[in-house]
């Protein structure tokens, strides 16, 4: 059954008949994914450093928007950086919520880590999301080694100079 109505004065539904429907109509197709949601990731309070969120929830946020994909929890390894894999191209981030340690060395993209990364997934891309990279992307082509960066926002790592 299908109500019909008209208007809503003062907040009140008032139906003016009924109509039986006997047809079933075929879906439109597509498909439905079902998602948790986690913390939020506050970009305000995130491009401030007043809020870092956790790895695996910057994680799926970069993940999500690298490439159009919900992010597997099960193959997230923080301690190696690995976020995961789409058809094309493997996912890293080095990241850790502590504004300290993001503003160091050991947080940026190097050479040797670049190939450690290409060496560790071989046969596909690699996208690396850090905060700074102490190698340039000509160099990384020229050696041919698969790795493109993406930076972090800049407010996350840098110093503040008075």
């Amino acid at each position: 059954m299908i109500a019909q109505r008209k208007g809503a004065p003062d907040g009140e539904l008032i139906v003016t008949g009924e109509k039986a429907v006997t047809e079933r109509a075929e879906g439109l197709g597509g498909e439905f994914t079902y998602c948790t949601l986690g913390d939020p990731v506050e970009l305000d309070k995130v491009l401030s450093g007043e809020s870092l969120p956790p790895y695996p929830a910057i994680g799926a946020a970069l993940f999500h928007m690298a490439s159009n994909q919900s992010l597997n929890p099960k193959a997230i390894r923080q301690k190696e950086f690995y976020l995961g894999e789409t058809e094309s191209q493997h996912v890293w981030l080095i990241y850790k919520p502590d504004l300290d340690w993001l503003k160091t060395p050991d947080a940026a993209l190097t050479l040797a880590r670049a190939k450690a990364f290409a060496e560790a997934k071989p046969g596909k891309r690699h996208l690396v999301f850090a905060p700074a990279r102490f190698v340039s992307q000509k160099m990384l082509t020229e050696q041919n080694i698969p790795v493109e960066f993406v930076p972090l926002p800049f407010a996350l790592y840098r110093i503040e100079r008075s």
